[in-house]
């Protein structure tokens, strides 16, 4: 095979990439978008006139031997310079000008303001949504009324019936605020059900009549491959499960849960494919496959991540129509500009990111990788490994901003699964067509569309299982950073020439890098356990967008939710030495509090619940009971203990009206010394979900008598807070699970000024990872698993503790200070008298 590396063509993704870094540098401060647009064009015409005079030297000296050389690597030099800013200069400007409309100065000042909302359902809405897209249309609160067009992400939609895609809802929020810059421009968080108003109309109408025949056609279905047909076919995930979204998500085929790149590139493929075998023109297969694309977009409603694709696709179909050949990195650098001039604030996505890597890894990396494997394996298992491997590490470093777990066994999933993917997509299609006229015949495809759906499925949930199926390497710079040059080096290998020096250095600096990185995450791991304080009375773990919050005393120990990561969550009670639970608290049944259940379900001995709404909801009671746990419907006054502790649980009230099942019914619970505690007696209110208008009712109730040792921070750090309430409570450690790099924006500014305030020491699960409260007779330490930076001092209050990116070490504990708290001894705590006993 011929080993020749063709050269890549870096010269217009290079200013692509400098551009795209300034917008996501900037867009975060809308004040510099103006002052830097103008300081990049002058950079521009500076370059530019400075690569005139370049050029003109250069034709003067020809005549000297050897005298071009170096002129033409400054010219060249200050061409991409001037490319750089001046694509830089553009984009920034499109942005700044653009600012207001996208961030309406009269809707930025109704942040924090309870409104009425008027627009169109992005996407399928059913009961178990946790967010919905709202394409708002109107806005109003009291005599103000705004009018016009921006994106809302809704938080906590309520809906009995599915709201369908295309659909007008009014509903009633209140606005949240949000960092500027991010690729979402508005979040609210719901204050009521959603109010269905006019199914979509015109061509949506038509796409959502298709959908529903599907979904009907499909009803007959079961198991998993039920689950993601719809997923595969037309980009519907609202009936896939949380286990089996985690189980796609350890094993690495994510995206193969809804429609995605891949799909697009199946349908212009088999178009380009057929009109071929039929002796179709080229430039009329051009047209047909843009045509299905376009269609194929309708249809599955244009989610930003098939945008893209569609995108690309598009720009791909356009340089063959041309008849010229299609260069990768070129292809790919011309259609991010592209999607950057029409939204420049998608550059701040990480889903965008990963597109976009994803697409470079495949048509850069691709074919080397092909052509070394195939040295060791027959040349077409060489192509199908290939592939996945160049996505993976394209993707591999940004990733790990949102999962610090590697997927050691991602490439044999997507070996294994991809090929059904297609297969399971083309014939969901088919059914689409023939739904809504021949639903019979519509059937049958679909009965044989389950089958390439449930392998899919069968081979996440069976990669879910294999040992080691994710490495723990950790997040933050460090991370981050290691991983990348263990790719750039990979890459190095791909793409050098055969036997050549560089691929020697290559290689042998990827051995050192490889056994310096295996001891630093081996020692991370066994580092963090032995670190860990034997004396905790309070852990929060790192379960990422979720809660797990364990407390323990005299041997006793309850764990307050269980977070969403089954994986994560395991890994926690392993670091804190717990295997049994003799309480289990779940404040409420959202998925990031419940769906890792299952790993507790067999460890503990008495659960107290919520109110229950949703059939989900007693699915999970049912797993409870059926393991032997004795399940306690809990409300105010429930009570018990757990050793030298008493619990209380404080809302939702037992009597009158109390809120409807979810985060505004979230189980509050205080856990305070029990007359004789002598050490470890920490006094904790965890605070589940709770909105700020359920937070001031449960202020209002006077049974949170502070001041406290530890609160959990209600809704991961949400602005939807009470600050009378953290103030009242005046707890000097505050904890707050939240995933790294979440899509809502937790915890926000106004939540963290609140506990700024308060002097609280801020333990983030997102930042620190896992941490632990203990309490003794000298007060509260606090223990971070990924170790404080050196600057830190171990005597620093929370606000100026900076956070860290990498553990190891001694164990870090934080002297947390005690100034708006009672000093912990033996006598106060006896009687009980400062903060009062329980009612």
């Amino acid at each position: 095979m011929n080993d020749a590396r063709p050269m890549l063509d870096i010269r217009w993704t290079v200013p692509t990439g400098v551009a795209w870094a300034a917008l996501v540098a900037l867009l975060p401060f809308p004040a510099r978008l103006g002052p830097a647009a103008v300081a990049l064009g002058v950079v521009t015409l500076v370059s530019l006139a400075a690569a005139v005079v370049v050029a003109r030297r250069r034709e003067g000296t020809r005549e000297a031997r050897g005298a071009t050389a170096a002129p033409g690597r400054l010219l060249a030099t200050l061409v991409l310079v001037a490319l750089g800013a001046g694509l830089a200069a553009l984009l920034i400007a499109g942005a700044a000008v653009r600012h207001d409309t996208r961030y309406p100065p009269d809707l930025v000042a109704l942040v924090g303001h309870t409104v009425e909302l008027e627009g169109t359902i992005s996407d399928r809405v059913t009961a178990a949504s946790r967010v919905a897209a709202l394409d708002a249309r109107s806005v109003t609160s009291g005599d103000r009324a705004w009018h016009g067009r921006v994106s809302v992400l809704v938080l906590g939609p309520r809906t009995t019936d599915p709201v369908e895609a295309g659909q007008r809802v009014g509903l009633r929020a209140t606005v949240l605020p949000v960092e500027p810059g991010g690729d979402t421009p508005f979040v609210v968080a719901a204050r009521g059900a959603l109010r269905p108003g006019e199914p979509a109309s015109g061509l949506a109408g038509r796409a959502e009549a298709m959908r529903a025949s599907f979904r009907d056609v499909t009803a007959g279905l079961s198991g998993d491959g039920a689950a993601l047909l719809p997923g595969l076919a037309i980009g519907d995930t609202s009936a896939v499960p949380d286990d089996l979204t985690e189980a796609m998500r350890t094993s690495s085929l994510s995206h193969l849960t809804a429609v995605s790149g891949s799909n697009c590139a199946v349908l212009v493929a088999l178009t380009m494919l057929v009109g071929g075998a039929l002796g179709v023109p080229r430039v009329v297969r051009v047209a047909a496959a843009s045509a299905v694309l376009l269609a194929f977009l309708v249809l599955v409603t244009p989610d930003a991540s098939i945008v893209r694709a569609t995108i690309m696709a598009l720009v791909v179909l356009g340089h063959l129509a041309g008849s010229r050949p299609v260069s990768g990195l070129p292809v790919v650098a011309v259609a991010v500009t592209g999607m950057l001039l029409a939204d420049p604030w998608i550059s701040r996505s990480l889903g965008f990111a990963l597109s976009v890597l994803a697409t470079a890894g495949l048509v850069v990396l691709a074919a080397p990788l092909a052509r070394l494997l195939s040295r060791i394996m027959p040349e077409p298992l060489a192509l199908v490994l290939a592939v996945p491997i160049a996505a993976q590490l394209a993707c591999g470093p940004v990733l790990l901003l949102l999962d610090p777990g590697l997927p050691l066994h991602g490439v044999a999933a997507n070996v294994l699964a991809e090929p059904a993917a297609p297969v399971a997509t083309v014939l969901g299609l088919i059914v689409c067509v023939l739904a809504g006229w021949a639903p019979g015949p519509a059937a049958l495809v679909a009965q044989v569309a389950w089958a390439p759906a449930s392998w899919v499925a069968a081979v996440a949930r069976s990669v879910a299982t294999w040992p080691a199926a994710r490495i723990d390497w950790g997040q933050g710079v460090v991370a981050v950073g290691l991983l990348s040059v263990l790719t750039a080096l990979v890459v190095v290998i791909v793409l050098a020439r055969r036997s050549g020096p560089l691929r020697r250095a290559a290689a042998t600096a990827l051995v050192a890098v490889v056994v310096i990185a295996g001891g630093a995450v081996a020692g991370r791991v066994v580092g963090a356990r032995s670190s860990v304080p034997g004396d905790w009375a309070v852990a929060q773990c790192d379960v990422g967008q979720g809660d797990a919050v364990l407390v323990r005393s005299a041997g006793r120990v309850a764990l307050i939710d269980a977070g969403d990561d089954e994986e994560a969550l395991t890994r926690c009670l392993g670091l804190f030495g717990v295997d049994r639970l003799d309480l289990l608290v779940l404040t409420h049944f959202d998925s990031d509090h419940v769906g890792a259940v299952a790993v507790v379900a067999e460890r503990a001995d008495v659960a107290l619940v919520g109110p229950v709404g949703r059939r989900a909801d007693e699915q999970v009671v049912e797993s409870l009971r059926a393991a032997g746990v004795r399940v306690v419907d809990a409300r105010a006054g429930t009570h018990g203990e757990l050793g030298s502790l008493r619990w209380e649980v404080l809302w939702p009230s037992a009597t009158g009206s109390s809120p409807a099942p979810g985060n505004g019914a979230s189980l509050v619970t205080r856990f305070r010394p029990s007359d004789g505690c002598r050490a470890g007696c920490p006094d904790l209110v965890g605070l589940g979900d709770l909105g700020e208008v359920e937070q001031r009712r449960l202020r209002a109730t006077g049974t949170l008598a502070g001041p406290i040792d530890v609160v959990k921070v209600a809704h991961h750090g949400s602005a939807d807070q009470d600050a009378a309430l953290y103030d009242a409570l005046g707890a000097p450690v505050a904890l707050i699970g939240v995933g790294a790099d979440n899509t809502y924006g937790h915890p926000t500014a106004p939540l963290l000024e609140v506990l700024a305030e308060t002097s609280a020491a801020v333990a983030r699960s997102d930042l620190d990872g896992s941490a632990a409260v203990m309490v003794d007779d000298g007060g509260r330490r606090l223990w971070r698993e990924r170790a404080p930076s050196s600057e830190a001092s171990s005597t620093l209050v929370a606000a100026s503790v900076p956070h860290p990116v990498a553990g190891g070490g001694p164990w870090p504990r934080e002297r947390v200070p005690s100034r708006r708290r009672r000093p912990v001894s033996p006598s106060t705590r006896s009687g009980g008298t400062a903060s009062g006993p329980p009612p």
